[in-house]
């Protein structure tokens, strides 16, 4: 159950690392003229919250697939954390996505 509730968080800390790494990757990039490793960043980050959403599917499958919650049980619960855990993901691979497309449009060194 502790790696289920692990897995909620590492989707969102993984979005707010993505940015944070990526502001001072650009700093170095720009001074050294090398942005192709802008790019490593949004890709690490994307590995973790991948693996939290493959964890978070092994754990539904290990459960029983299903969404229903009619007795209440453990199972149900297992269940419905690990979907949660998948939908955060999702959530976090959208928002990591949608930072590094940030890096294709604007190069490193613009300034206003």
């Amino acid at each position: 159950m502790l790696s289920l509730s692990l897995g909620l968080v590492a989707g969102p800390l993984a979005a707010l690392a993505n940015q944070e790494l990526i502001y001072m990757v650009n700093m170095w990039s720009c001074g050294h003229r090398e942005w192709g490793v802008m790019h490593l960043v949004p890709v690490l980050c994307l590995i973790v919250v991948v693996a939290s959403a493959v964890a978070a599917l092994f754990n539904w499958r290990a459960v029983g697939r299903g969404f229903e919650d009619e007795l209440g049980a453990v199972e149900a619960r297992s269940r419905f954390i690990a979907l949660l855990d998948i939908a955060i993901s999702a959530l976090s691979a959208i928002v990591i996505l949608a930072q590094w497309l940030a890096i294709f449009v604007f190069e490193p060194c613009m300034r206003a």
